[in-house]
């Protein structure tokens, strides 16, 4: 079948509808997946992949192509190591023609891009193809922005919450997975003291800094604090605006003492930064391990109980809940679980 006739002859309605699928979406995962459901509907490639290439170089296939007998060329994946944001590049292998778009950029000048390999290309199908990669990117900076605090640029509460249901999610999993009997190799075992943290943080005596010197200047120190958290985390840990003067970080894959030395940390350099028109600001915290069997409630509860203690007992001070439960002097019972998350 001659693709550009095929394309040329499309009705309407089913090229609305795809584009429709796509913006009903609401987490990039599913947005990826319905992007690559349509290209392969209008376009019947030969294959299709997903690519995540890091800072360093190194590579992850997202998602399997449509003919599994078909491997990615390393010549094809030197071409993607070439291209910039938003890029669209060709590349020629014996078998297949890719055309490659840039569909996302991270942190340090990660990428992530669409691969589609088909025995020829035309302009319409190219067309096709560039147009829904816009719609694409447009639609996710639609979704990001909506999950952006507008003043400090961090994630949201909204984004928050979607957050910790996928993590519920990806445990539960992980739960009847490990319902099966298997012997986990070493390497693993000794990789389970490293997890998630959750940490709670909160401005200290800040009331008195919007009392004092106005709201413009209150504004102000939040941005200056929401620059040092960025500053401070390392690439892979989340930040999200919780409301008003509190934050919450999540840290991904650290020890117990990595937590509490990034957070130290952290503390320091608020404590060290001179904020303008204020001078000194600190921060208390609050954190706990995000364990397998607890519920989002129980977690934010856990570390704003640890919270709690920091600003009772001098504030300006980084406070760890499994150590205080230890100690005795926090309460150890919780909700039910029947509340809700937010």
């Amino acid at each position: 079948m001659n693709t550009e006739t095929s394309l040329h002859g499309m009705d309407h309605d089913i090229l609305l509808e795809t584009i429709v699928a796509i913006t009903e979406q609401r987490d990039q995962h599913s947005l990826e997946l319905s992007l690559f459901a349509s290209l392969r509907e209008m376009l019947q490639p030969m294959c299709g992949f997903f690519l995540d290439l890091s800072a360093d170089g190194s590579t992850r296939t997202l998602m399997p192509s449509r003919n599994e007998d078909i491997v990615l060329p390393e010549s094809v994946i030197e071409v993607a190591r070439e291209m910039s944001e938003y890029d669209f590049r060709q590349a020629e292998t014996p078998d297949l023609i890719y055309m490659l778009a840039v569909i996302d950029t991270g942190k340090n000048g990660s990428r992530r891009i669409l691969l589609v390999g088909m025995p020829s290309w035309n302009e319409t199908s190219e067309r096709l193809l560039v147009g829904m990669v816009r719609v694409y990117q447009n639609f996710m900076k639609l979704m990001s922005d909506s999950e952006k605090d507008t003043l400090t640029g961090l994630q949201n509460r909204r984004k928050l919450e979607s957050f910790l249901a996928s993590r519920l999610t990806a445990r539960l999993h992980e739960r009847r997975e490990g319902d099966k009997p298997a012997e986990k190799p070493a390497a693993e075992r000794n990789a389970q003291t490293r997890g998630e943290y959750l940490a709670v943080l909160d401005l200290d005596k800040f009331k008195r800094i919007n009392d004092t010197y106005g709201h413009l200047i209150g504004d102000e120190v939040l941005l200056t604090f929401a620059n040092i958290l960025r500053a401070s985390l390392r690439d892979n840990d989340r930040s999200f605006r919780y409301g008003g003067e509190e934050f919450i970080v999540v840290l991904n894959e650290v020890s117990p003492e990595q937590a509490g030395a990034v957070l130290e940390r952290l503390r320091g350099n608020v404590e060290r930064h001179s904020f303008p028109q204020v001078g000194q600001v600190t921060v208390s915290i609050g954190y706990t391990l995000i364990d397998r069997q607890d519920l989002p409630t129980r977690i934010i509860e856990e570390a704003d109980k640890a919270l709690y203690y920091a600003k009772e007992h001098g504030r300006n001070q980084v406070r760890d809940y499994a150590a205080l439960r230890d100690e005795g002097v926090v309460d150890d019972s919780q909700h039910d679980g029947s509340i809700e998350l937010f």
